[in-house]
């Protein structure tokens, strides 16, 4: 009998999440050298999500990502792999990330953003894989401020075990006594009794790799992104699957590459459920149908804002780094500031 167990195993295209994470995305696309505009050879169409191509233009037309849109109500966590994001928003803020770097930010009463690719190689390739995960947010906390914070990838909480051959990023919570960094100051997370935890596992075939218990009552996921061969507690995974527990509280998994060629990528999620009712219509997340409407209205009247940027806008290729309005600019350890 197995120490745990399975509610489930699907699919993760798309990835289904539980309570308290909303939504789930990995992005991935090898785009080719841009031009010295940092522009994609081909132009989108606004919504290129095609999967039978190399890469996507998503909502962008000669730049690819995601021009600016509106969120209230939750939080985003962007999980950089390789690749280079640039963000701006309707507060005024910007910045430039990428290869492994993590973007929080709070949406909280309305914020507009957007999130471009730009193709910073000239003679080469430009690869791009990056996660990005909806944080529900409680009901007391729907309408704070707006906020981010970065934390560059020099900082983040990594470690290794198996004598190698597993590579563990602590992005969110606590993993095997390795703490990350703190989240942002409204998030669900920000409490260690809510048990929000977000892992990133790399396993070499042969390695093994236990993952702890949770506290009780919360949910967790886990989701083979790359690979083949995975097994928990010798029950066999596909590639490219979601696996939901329950019960899991009660005692340890026991990963294991059981394949022989290839690298596992593994993303987990965990956390004590928020429980509360949710109302959603695309970007925006409250609790009820009426505070739905009443966000259209005010997103319509206000903008959360306005736009202060050009639009689909991408800054100058030259480094790294964070603009929040009325702060000094933030840069990772890696750059000197100017």
């Amino acid at each position: 009998m197995p120490r745990f167990t399975i509610k489930s195993i699907k699919a993760a295209t798309p990835m289904p999440t539980q309570d308290p994470f909303l939504f789930a995305v990995y992005h991935k696309d090898v785009y080719p050298a841009g031009n010295a505009k940092m522009e994609a050879p081909r132009r989108g169409n606004g919504n290129d999500w095609s999967a039978n191509q190399s890469y996507r233009m998503y909502h962008g037309d000669k730049i690819p990502g995601f021009p600016e849109h509106p969120h209230r109500g939750f939080e985003t966590i962007t999980c950089t792999l390789e690749g280079t994001i640039d963000h701006t928003d309707s507060l005024g803020g910007g910045g430039r990330y990428g290869n492994g770097d993590l973007q929080w930010m709070t949406a909280g009463r309305g914020i507009v953003h957007g999130e471009m690719i730009p193709l910073l190689n000239q003679d080469t390739e430009n690869p791009l894989r990056w996660f990005q995960l909806w944080l529900n947010l409680p009901a007391k906390s729907k309408l704070v401020e707006p906020n981010q914070l970065m934390h560059w990838s020099e900082d983040i909480t990594r470690f290794s075990v198996d004598g190698d051959k597993v590579k563990a990023t602590v992005l969110v919570g606590t993993l095997h006594g390795h703490t990350a960094l703190p989240p942002i100051r409204d998030s669900w997370a920000n409490n260690p009794e809510n048990d929000v935890n977000v892992w990133h596992l790399i396993m070499k075939p042969g390695s093994k790799f236990t993952l702890p218990t949770s506290e009780e009552g919360s949910t967790r996921s886990l989701y083979l992104v790359e690979g083949t061969g995975l097994t928990l507690d010798k029950t066999k995974i596909p590639g490219l699957s979601v696996v939901q527990f329950k019960d899991h509280s009660i005692s340890e998994i026991e990963l294991e590459h059981a394949g022989t060629e290839g690298n596992l990528e593994i993303l987990i999620l965990q956390g004590k459920p928020i429980s509360e009712p949710v109302a959603q219509h695309g970007p925006f997340v409250m609790n009820t149908h009426q505070e739905l409407a009443q966000t259209f209205r005010e997103y319509e009247k206000t903008r959360f804002g306005g736009w202060p940027w050009p639009h689909a806008h991408v800054f100058p290729r030259e480094k790294r780094f964070l603009a929040v309005q009325g702060k000094p600019e933030e840069y990772p350890p890696s750059v000197n500031e100017p």
